[in-house]
């Protein structure tokens, strides 16, 4: 079944319309965020996480939060769009209503709701291991708009480009420091003599909902989960590499650069408990 409509502001229209005039302030200077959210056999199991984080984005860009702005309203919104058993990607997008140039007139909202098929009904773990490249030639920035995921996604962007340019599957991003963030599509983690490894917040990458899913299962199964900066040299002596965003779960990385992972048990045993939780 096609999913042959949007969610403008609570009303259904057909995708084919147009939606928005020339001064949409995420069209003229990225001034929004969204959220990517999967929905797996008609439920929706990380929706709370999602709203939590775009709530804290939006007060982060000093976009005012409607009190209606909860869970369970995204739930029946999103509702209209799906059908019974569907699976599918959700792109949920705020972002400041028309007005004003750099300094809006107004901070008041509008949302916008997309849907398009996408999987199966539980997360799967890639067969083939990932290739990845490692992107210099722009730098995340170590702050607060970097842990949310705004309209303004130009390094992602180019970073996806470079991978496509040298058929890697996706790019290892650095930030100004010049150590290791994330990648241009996910979080990142490593294992290390048994213990996971992965990038704190305050080091430029994405306050991931499936990041913060992937660590409470891991501690919960007595893995030691240790958030440290990390130098691109910790490529080099690790054992295992992976990489988790809320739509694709977790894929398993085989190659970064000139190292290769002959190894997937961490991220397969963690997949198994991921797709225990739906």
């Amino acid at each position: 079944m096609s999913i042959k409509s949007i969610n403008l502001n609570g009303t259904i229209l057909p995708k084919k319309r147009a939606l928005f005039s020339i001064e949409n302030r995420a069209l003229k200077y990225g001034d929004g965020l969204f959220e990517s959210i999967r929905i797996l056999n008609g439920k929706m199991p990380f929706l709370s996480l999602h709203i939590k984080r775009l709530k804290k984005g939006m007060k982060t860009l000093k976009l005012k939060i409607p009190k209606k702005y909860s869970t369970a309203f995204f739930k029946k919104e999103i509702s209209k769009l799906i059908y019974k058993k569907a699976n599918l990607r959700i792109r949920l997008s705020v972002f400041r209503k028309p007005g004003g140039l750099y300094t809006p007139h107004s901070n008041q909202v509008i949302f916008c709701i997309q849907a398009q098929e996408f999987g199966t009904p539980t997360f799967q773990l890639n067969p083939e291991g990932l290739t990845l490249g490692i992107y210099t030639e722009n730098y995340l920035a170590c702050n607060s708009l970097s842990n949310i995921k705004t309209s303004n996604s130009l390094i992602y962007i180019l970073a996806s480009i470079f991978s496509k340019e040298n058929k890697f599957d996706d790019a290892l991003l650095a930030n100004e420091y010049d150590r290791i963030a994330e990648t241009s599509r996910a979080n990142i983690f490593f294992v290390k003599n048994g213990k996971l490894y992965t990038p704190p917040l305050n080091e430029g990458c994405l306050k991931g909902t499936m990041r913060s899913i992937i660590v409470k299962l891991a501690k919960r199964n007595k893995i030691n989960v240790i958030k440290q900066k990390i130098d691109f040299s910790f490529i080099y002596g690790a054992d295992e590499a992976f990489t988790t965003n809320a739509i694709s779960g977790i894929n398993w990385i085989k190659k970064i650069d000139e190292k290769s992972f002959k190894q997937n048990k961490t991220s397969s045993a963690l997949l198994l408990e991921l797709n225990k939780l739906l």
